[in-house]
């Protein structure tokens, strides 16, 4: 029988088990929920007056402000709403490297399945996008536990063969949110920066809050190979046989310049930025992921 829930790990989510994606900001969801609303009814907390004006409804009027002032005020509350969260997941072939027991496609599937269940364990809504060249598979956003094992078998029969495309893909993606929403994109961002800063300021411009989960395998990061190597290209790019002594200083500035550019841009769009080592539990960084989200909540 075929395992339902291949990439759900077990570990993160016992790590994580009291703990829910709580929006650094406000959210607007379509329905009663867990969350503050950035739109104000007159439900849950109150938030403040407003000067009566001809409509509105007497039973809301505050009787000890007219009283004090000779005026009708209204009272207004914050509504509470459920928080819709979009995963934007790359699934093209560079993803494919792994130097340790996962590659950077496995850890970014179990982190996405693992998501997923986050949210909907706490009745929120989750959607997600899987991409390459274009969009390959679109789930909307359900609060159905069912999400989970429709994204896991998604994965499970997805070929990472092709190249990225961020840009594009992020701007049909946004056409298909709602209001103010989380968006999670999780990628090893092996592209031109210019491509995500335009992507992410479609996003910005919607008022999304933006969590960026940069994959990158401990490899990539710190070069330690050593003999003469062969390197076979992903995404188009050639076999080549080299000395990775010769290259390493290079290769080190190149890929620190890169990532320096990624880190800058997601600062100056106010995004989210969270470098992944693939080689680590995974159970680790959701652990100290969602201890940072609650430690800059309750500041």
């Amino acid at each position: 029988m075929k395992v339902l829930t291949k990439y759900l790990n077990k570990q993160a989510i016992a790590a994580i088990a009291k703990m829910d994606m709580e929006p650094r900001g406000l959210v607007a969801g379509s329905q009663a929920g867990n969350h503050k609303s950035p739109f104000q009814g007159f439900s849950v907390e109150f938030a403040g007056h407003r000067e009566y004006v001809p409509g509105d409804d007497i039973k809301h009027i505050d009787w000890n402000v007219f009283y004090k002032k000779d005026k009708y005020f209204i009272k207004q509350y914050e509504a509470e709403t459920n928080l819709v969260c979009q995963i934007f997941l790359d699934v093209s072939e560079s993803m494919r490297f792994g130097s340790h027991e996962k590659t950077k496609l496995d850890f970014a599937y179990e982190l996405a399945v693992c998501l997923t269940y986050l949210v909907t364990k706490a009745s929120d809504k989750v959607g997600c996008c899987v991409f390459d060249e274009t969009i390959l598979q679109y789930i909307r956003p359900s609060n159905s536990l069912a999400t989970v094992y429709k994204l896991n078998s998604i994965l499970e029969e997805t070929k990472a063969t092709k190249k990225t495309s961020v840009e594009k893909n992020l701007m049909d993606f946004a056409e298909r949110l709602g209001r103010r929403e989380i968006v999670i994109l999780i990628s090893d961002f092996l592209i031109n920066p210019e491509e995500l800063k335009r992507g992410l300021g479609r996003l910005r411009y919607d008022n999304h809050e933006i969590v960026l989960f940069h994959m990158i395998d401990p490899y990539e990061k710190d070069f330690p190979m050593d003999g003469r190597i062969k390197f076979i290209g992903l995404e188009g790019f050639p076999e080549l046989k080299l000395q990775p002594r010769q290259i390493r200083k290079a290769y080190l500035e190149k890929f620190n310049n890169h990532r320096d550019k990624i880190v800058e841009i997601c600062e100056k769009n106010r995004v989210e930025y969270v470098e992944v080592d693939t080689s680590k539990p995974l159970a680790e960084l959701m652990f100290q992921y969602m201890v940072s989200r609650l430690t800059h909540i309750t500041r």
